[in-house]
């Protein structure tokens, strides 16, 4: 295992690490990686902006009270921002980029799913962005396996 770390992605003998890296693969081997090299760039770009947000979190923080202040801080203080960075960017657009679904708007899902279980009224005022999720949970594949995952706490 490279680095000693989970997860990998094992493709014709060749192990691949990094869970950014493998999405990077998955999206451009299923078309979900953008239509142009533009595209891709800039599904690329709003998948890392969402991940420098994601790893502001202290996820493996063990004292539940400096935890709990920390993910209030940034939830309170620091996701407006990017929330109103990613409905600008969204526009009245249906998809983040280009003209069909990417990983993108798959990363802002899973993302968003996560922070909305932490602060349930995070998203309210970003109409676009909900309606983003609704249609990304309602792509057929999607809608199937949310019904039959695992339930979780987040």
């Amino acid at each position: 295992i490279p680095f000693g770390k989970l997860p990998i992605l094992e493709v014709d003998g060749v192990i691949i690490h990094q869970s950014l890296a493998m999405a990077r693969y998955l999206a451009r081997e299923s078309g979900l990686a953008g239509q142009t090299p533009v595209e891709q760039a800039l599904a690329d770009a709003i998948v890392d902006t969402i991940d420098d947000f994601m790893t502001l979190f202290p996820w493996a923080e063990k004292n539940q009270d400096v935890r709990k202040k920390a993910f209030d801080d940034i939830l309170t203080n620091k996701a407006p921002e990017l929330l109103k960075d990613l409905d600008t960017f969204l526009g009245d657009k249906q998809w983040l980029v280009g003209n069909s679904v990417t990983w993108a708007d798959f990363y802002w899902d899973v993302c968003s799913t996560t922070l909305l279980s932490c602060k349930p009224d995070l998203a309210d005022k970003y109409p676009r962005l909900l309606a983003l999720r609704e249609r990304v949970e309602a792509l057929p594949a999607i809608a199937a396996w949310i019904q039959k995952r695992p339930k979780t706490i987040m």
